[in-house]
């Protein structure tokens, strides 16, 4: 009996490369989201920081000009934090987008996949159909010799 051959082979393949590109897509995205919510966090412990310092300046009775660099860098420090979070918002937005395109690689896949193990049950089949056919033919000449 010849060799199950999958017509759509191919295409299958091709698929599953679609598949994990997109998946290695997504994980870089995950991955830059990751880093941003780190950064975020850094950033808001520096301001936490900076802010205790800035409270610890003013009970020791420091200078106008002293605490207007502190309230001046605590305002900056508040502005990055907040164009941060809007960096977190946008990469986060784009890694929902991958995830969208590897959900809808693996229903591709998944259908090429399905019909691939229907196409080999079919040949299961008709190959364990050719094998009883051979058989009875085999016994049938057996019974006439």
């Amino acid at each position: 009996m010849k060799k199950f051959k999958y017509s759509l082979e191919t295409v299958y393949q091709f698929k599953l490369q679609v598949l994990d590109k997109v998946k290695e897509e997504y994980a870089i995205k995950q991955q830059e989201v990751l880093n941003q919510q780190s950064l975020i966090n850094r950033l808001q412990e520096e301001l936490f920081h900076y802010e205790e310092e800035c409270e610890r300046v003013k009970q020791e009775g420091a200078s106008i000009e002293t605490i207007m660099m502190y309230v001046n860098g605590i305002e900056r420090m508040e502005k990055r934090i907040g164009k941060e979070k809007d960096e977190l918002i946008r990469r986060t937005v784009i890694a929902e987008e991958k995830k969208r395109e590897v959900i809808k690689a693996n229903v591709d896949t998944n259908a090429f996949e399905k019909l691939k193990e229907k196409k080999l049950e079919e040949y299961r089949v008709q190959g364990q159909k050719a094998e009883e056919q051979f058989i009875e033919e085999f016994v049938s000449h057996a019974m006439k010799a």
